[in-house]
């Protein structure tokens, strides 16, 4: 690799966010829903389900929400002009065969 070579940064980088157990709560949430809704007379009251379902649907949409914030708001906020580098070469017209 000559010093004249000198390599540009990506204008986009892909920024994964951190794992998260919400999703799986939100659906155990919307599943304790579904069974106050439908599970009368299963060894509890049916809004026995229907709460719990209801904390954990709480739960994990703000443990959704607030994680996004997060991994919104920590991304870089500077950008430069993106510019696309174009090779030097030289083209010529073709000729006449």
């Amino acid at each position: 690799m000559s010093q004249t070579e000198r390599f540009i940064e990506p204008t986009e980088t892909i920024h994964l966010t951190a794992p998260s157990w919400g999703p799986a709560m939100l659906a155990f949430g919307i599943l304790g829903l579904v069974a106050g809704t439908f599970a009368t007379g299963f060894m509890f009251p049916t809004w026995t389900y229907a709460a719990v379902g209801v904390i954990f649907v709480i739960g994990a949409l703000r443990s959704m929400t607030r994680k996004g914030k997060r991994a919104f708001y920590s991304l870089p906020r500077e950008r430069q002009d993106a510019r696309a580098e174009l090779p030097l070469e030289s083209f010529s017209a073709p000729g006449k065969d």
